[in-house]
């Protein structure tokens, strides 16, 4: 298009003289006013920087209206020939002022890729060769940037560089340090303010702060650095309002304003670098030429494609002769060119352009996503991404070699210095010059290459001096209108991709098909039609193919011909499926009829199989009592996909194997969204004929086993990593809506499936916490079980409904909200469910618990881990209940007329309605705050109180103004129950959050930053599982190889640990003080509700003493709290072996421990003990039903 917002025509023109306001017959319309400004300020005006011109150059806009691109240029030639009184020396050359597209991604995949960040970056896209690691470009095998060693060379002494896109991200963790004078070409309203203003999400995917990034990003919030030339000053110009969008004025404005800011030495610019192009303009040309004779190394891209369509040849202004055009090669060292047709490609050629040209790497390349202050996304892709590599090379020469680079007799020859250094130190391939060009970038070999031999001057550069005015000979369209044809034709051959077949130089006989094709095509002018219909070809007057309206097309044109005949089909985000909202006897029951069946979401998995098989579960249907396998399900069949899976039904063992399946895996969900991360399994340990752990293996699927016990029990086995869930015959008498004698089954059970998939996500989260160092530990394990199952009846609309309805929205009340495995209760002989939060069954009746500060204390005697556990569920459900009440009451105040009192009988629909929100959203937050506080809890040897302090500080960090109280409602609970934490003044937030670490000194400070620059943080909601570990494996070991360096004492010592040493005394207790070990190095990136990112980093360390000398294991730990933002700890979260909480107070709870054990006729294992194969769950929930 070449109207500008106002709908009116735009020209640049080049006249001897300013043209005047004034009208002339133009665009078939009798009188059309024309207005003009300069187009440039500098270039053209000589003293030193180019010859004085004759003629100028001046931007041209008609009061006209919008015309197509052939009318355009018809326009232009009119203007010529009639115009040349406007101008008192005459007009010399006019051209549309183009609007071009640039293109980066075919739209429905760019909306796909949006549509799925959510807040996480994008990995390597698995389509293109992949590294393992995220930041390879740079390696010494690729780009060789990391091994530059680069420094800052101080204030002027940098290199300056222009950087031409669509603005900058000032907000973003990857702006560079060094930002200078800003232009802006495209919003007049801020002419000095190159930001980035888009708004929408699909406006221009971070094309200019993902190319800005490459070039001199720098890092932090938990970002790594990773800019080419990151001590280089950056001149940031807007050119487009979008990567698609740009007008050639806006860039020839941009070539001169740098021109201009070399007339001084103090802004004189040495490299522009520019990710964008389209078909030629003679104005660029002359731009171009100007910043060569000044000295400026210009770089750009050579452009991207689809199937090599419209063409593969390389754009402009990358074709001149005097930039370097900026070609891609992939990861493995293949071009990037002529690929499948679906993914995009560089262009390259023609060959005469390919001696100017230098490949460097693309795809998967980091890239910073615009918008999002602490979002690298890992699929950087086009020859946008390889540009700013070659603009960084460039300058990174210039800073190695300045006094050569300053004592050049000619400007030009700065630029032919740094062409040679980089073309001639690129690594040749010879076999694939004709895609790579002089090679692919090799930055550090680059900076020590000294030229030799004389300099040549490469030739001016002209849009209208072609290939087309060699072939057609268009002399006699006459001299002031031939370079003007020349100009069209070539945007005309570039446009429909007709230049592809004129670059090996056809025989004249051969041209006239091509020459049909532009008569026939649309944006071809009528006047050069008519100039190619007096062109010396014989084939000129042959018949126009059918095919001319095809060859006319634009590149998107081909693009949506292409989505039509063949449109992708986005990856659904969800898989429906049918489960039971409870337990199954409430089908049966008169007031949950019709509730009890529920259709929920889990995440859609594109390589699910039989079983279901996926990339966390593997459900196995193997009953051993009966020696039975089931057959699996298939959830991918059409008929369970139009049905949302089968019906739920306890008669139907593929519906079990589905149930199981959706319900862990929305517990799963649950785990990542709160934590920011992907979820592991507990690695599988293998050990050692001493029972040291000698390896650790990666564990993608936990199996799930739907019929595995004949009994009464569900457990997770960390021995297996599996899920085990029994069946059992429902006892007689009074056993509720349950049939006297029927099976009942345990992986129907919403809440036994929900209970044990935690149970197994906390062990690969904490795998210590399995260990009963003090009587907390294995009750917090149930109880949190118990939390996330609880609060799961809250995601379910027409089941919470229904309760909130019945209860008249007072949650105290019995209901199902607050109960858990109601069947699997009642068919035990329970009277009631397997445990509720608010209440519990006396003789039959379901009576309030009420809350007692002796709670926990008289719970903790018992021995119960489900009792004492029940404290603490309490405690959170009651936390819950506060915060509900507290957001709902100005609802129920609306609907008793400021009251508060609820008139007798049902509630309204509209307010139950309201009450069901408030109650999920509630839920909802809290049980991200008891999922988000595991990250702030010490590696072992946990207590209920720690965990009240984990809680109040891990949503203070995220929430500081806590408006509604929240924190006020947890510490009321717990205090209410009397879980108090020790080591503290008041129960008060201030005195609960997590104390500071002490302070380091400056040189450790510096040590530990560099330490957590030095790790791979790539562990999120799109990491591949596998790579997330492994990651996490490498980062763990340097850690424990830093933090076991001898120089790091004072430090261990702060963290709470000591050296290892064999003969250590601690209390009473005489052993061996064994070695740190680190357990977990785990990022957590965490979204606060006003939108603002956090990132941290989590270090899990313990350490173990054995005693002498029957080698009982007592374990201290320290968890680190690192604020990625500044790579510096926060919070030293420690559990002492020597002290009150330590191995002495360890040693009291296992003897309390072993004198319960002996009263039941059981054995005790001590905790730890690597020899004994007992199931700790199994044995633990045998107890269900005390």
């Amino acid at each position: 298009m070449m109207s500008d917002a106002n709908g009116k025509m735009r020209f640049l023109v080049k006249a001897a003289g300013s043209p005047t306001t004034a009208s002339i017959g133009l665009a078939k319309a009798p009188a059309v006013k024309l207005t003009a400004k300069p187009l440039f300020q500098s270039i053209g005006k000589g003293d030193g920087l180019g010859a004085a011109a004759s003629a100028e150059w001046h931007m041209v806009e008609a009061d006209a209206p919008q015309a197509d691109a052939a009318a355009a240029w018809d326009a232009c030639h009119e203007l010529v020939t009639k115009g040349q009184a406007l101008a008192a020396g005459g007009i010399r050359f006019a051209e549309p002022d183009l609007e071009q597209q640039w293109p980066i991604s075919k739209q429905p995949l760019l909306e796909e890729k949006l549509a799925l960040r959510a807040g996480a970056p994008n990995h390597q896209d698995p389509h293109y060769p992949r590294e393992a690691d995220n930041y390879w470009f740079a390696d010494n095998d690729h780009g060789q940037f990391s091994a530059l060693g680069q420094s800052d060379p101080g204030e002027g002494h940098r290199i300056r560089i222009a950087h031409l896109d669509t603005g900058f991200d000032p907000d973003h963790a990857t702006c560079p340090k060094f930002i200078r004078g800003q232009k802006n070409f495209v919003d007049p309203d801020f002419p000095d303010d190159a930001r980035d203003r888009s708004s929408g999400l699909f406006n221009n995917f971070s094309h200019g702060t993902g190319t800005l990034s490459i070039l001199a990003g720098g890092g932090g919030a938990g970002v790594k650095p990773f800019g080419c030339a990151p001590y280089a000053e950056i001149i940031p110009i807007r050119v487009a309002n979008r990567v698609i969008l740009f007008r050639n004025s806006a860039i020839a404005q941009a070539f001169d304003h740098v021109h201009g800011l070399c007339r001084t030495p103090s802004t004189l610019v040495h490299v522009v670098t520019m990710s964008m192009g389209g078909v030629p303009s003679q104005a660029w040309a002359e731009a171009v030429n100007a910043l060569y004779d000044a000295g400026v190394f210009v770089v750009t891209a050579a452009g991207n494609n689809y199937g090599n369509i419209p063409t593969h040849l390389i754009v402009y202004p990358a074709r001149f002769n005097r930039v370097v055009a900026a070609c891609g090669v992939m990861a493995d060292g293949t071009p990037y060119a002529d690929l499948a047709p679906a993914l995009m490609a560089g262009d390259y050629g023609p060959d005469s352009k390919m001696a100017g040209a230098l490949a460097a790497y693309t795809p998967n390349v980091p890239w910073a996503r615009f918008g999002e202050a602490s979002v690298v996304d890992f699929d950087g892709a086009g020859t946008s991404a390889a540009t700013p590599q070659i603009a960084a090379a460039a300058a990174t020469w210039i800073q190695a070699n300045r006094p050569l680079y300053d004592g050049v007799a000619e400007p030009w020859q700065r630029v032919e210095l740094i062409r040679n250094a980089l073309f001639e130190s690129a690594a040749h391939d010879q076999t694939r010059a004709k895609y790579l060009g002089a090679g692919r970038l090799r930055a550090k070999d680059a900076s020590t290459w000294i030229p030799h031999g004389r300099l040549e001057k490469q030739p001016e550069d002209d849009a209208s001096f072609s290939m087309a005015h060699l072939v057609f000979g268009l002399a006699a369209a006459g001299p002031l209108k031939q370079p003007m044809l020349d100009l069209e034709l070539c945007q005309v051959l570039q446009k429909t991709g007709l230049d592809c077949k004129l670059a090996g130089r056809p025989a004249r006989g051969a041209l006239g098909a091509v020459v049909a094709e532009i008569l026939a095509s649309p944006l071809a002018s009528d006047t050069l039609k008519k100039a190619l219909m007096k062109a010396p070809v014989e084939a000129t007057r042959a018949k126009v193919p059918a095919s001319a309206h095809s060859a006319a097309m634009t590149p998107m044109d081909h693009l949506n011909i292409q989505l039509a005949l063949e449109p992708p089909l986005p990856v659904p985000p969800v898989r429906k499926l049918r489960v039971f909202a409870y337990d199954p006897t409430l089908q049966t029951d008169a007031q949950m009829f019709g509730i009890n069946e529920a259709t929920v979401s889990v995440p859609w998995e594109v390589d699910l199989t039989e079983g279901p098989t996926g990339e966390y579960l593997e459900v196995v249907d193997v009953d051993p009592a009966s020696k039975c396998c089931y057959a699996p399900v298939d959830l991918n069949h059409p008929h369970l996909l139009g049905a949302n899976g089968h019906a739920p039904s306890e008669a139907n063992p593929q519906f079990h194997q589905q149930m199981a399946y959706a319900v862990a895996m929305r517990t799963i969900t649950r785990f990542e969204r709160a934590l920011g991360r992907r979820a592991l399994w507990a690695p599988r340990m293998v050990r050692g004929p001493d029972g040291n752990v000698v390896d650790r293996k990666f564990v993608q699927r936990l199996r799930v086993y739907p019929h595995a016990l004949r009994e009464n029990n569900a457990y997770y086995s960390s021995a297996r990593m599996a899920l085990l869930f029994g069946y059992f015959t429902a006892e007689d008498g009074d056993i509720g809506t349950s049939l006297p004698g029927s099976q009942v089954f345990c992986s129907v059970s919403h809440d036994i499936i929900a209970h044990e998939t935690t149970h197994a996500l906390l062990d690969g989260l904490h795998p210590r916490y399995q260990e009963a160092t003090n009587p907390d530990m294995l009750a917090f394990h149930e109880a949190f079980a118990d939390i996330v199952a609880l609060f799961q009846h809250f995601t379910i609309p027409e089941a919470l409904l229904q309760q909130i309805k019945r209860t008249r929205g007072d949650l105290s009340q019995e209901s199902l909200l607050g109960q858990l495995a109601v069947q699997f209760g009642q068919a035990s002989g329970m009277h009631g469910p397997l445990r509720s939060a608010i209440g519990r069954i006396v003789n039959g009746r379901w009576r309030a618990a009420k809350p007692n500060k002796t709670d926990y204390e008289t719970q903790k005697a018992t021995g119960d881990p489900h009792l004492l556990g029940s404290v603490l569920v309490s405690a959170v459900f009651a936390a819950f209940e506060t915060i509900y009440r507290g957001r709902s009451a100005d609802l129920v105040r609306l609907a008793t007329n400021g009251t508060g009192v609820l008139p007798q009988g049902e509630i309204s629909h509209d307010l139950a309605l309201r009450l069901a929100g408030e109650a999920s959203t509630v839920a909802d937050q809290v049980l991200n705050i008891c999922i988000r506080a595991l990250d702030y809890c010490p590696p072992t040897d946990l207590t209920f109180g720690e965990y009240l302090r984990a809680l109040i500080t891990g949503d203070r960090d995220l929430v500081r103004e806590d408006t509604r109280g929240y924190r006020v409602a947890f510490i009321s609970a717990f205090r209410d129950r009397g879980i108090y934490p020790k080591d503290v003044a008041h129960l008060a937030e201030d005195s609960l959050v997590w104390r500071r670490p002490p302070a380091i000194d400056q040189e450790m400070a510096r040590d530990f930053a560099a330490l957590v620059k030095s790790l791979d943080l790539d562990w999120n909601l799109n990491s591949v599982r596998r790579n997330a570990y492994e990651t996490s494996e490498r980062n763990r070991f340097k850690v424990w190889k830093w933090i076991s360096d001898p120089k790091r004492a004072a430090l261990l010592s702060s963290l709470g640990f000591e050296n290892a040493a064999e003969n250590v005394k601690i209390g009473e207790i005489d052993g061996e003080m064994r070695p740190v070990e680190v357990h977990s190095v785990r990022p957590s990136r965490k979204t606060a509700p006003d939108g603002t990112s956090h990132g941290w980093l989590v270090m899990g360390i313990t350490q173990t003493f054995r005693a002498h000398p029957d080698a009982e294991r007592y374990r201290g730990g320290c968890t680190v709290m690192v604020d990625l933002n500044n790579n510096m700890p926060v919070y030293f979260i420690r559990k002492c072996l020597r002290g009150s909480t330590g191995a002495m107070a360890q040693r009291q709870a296992r003897s309390a421990a072993r004198e319960r054990a002996a009263e039941l006729g059981v054995t005790y294992d001590s905790p730890g003990d690597p020899h004994h194969e007992r199931e700790q769950f199994a044995l633990l929930h045998r107890g269900w039903r005390t």
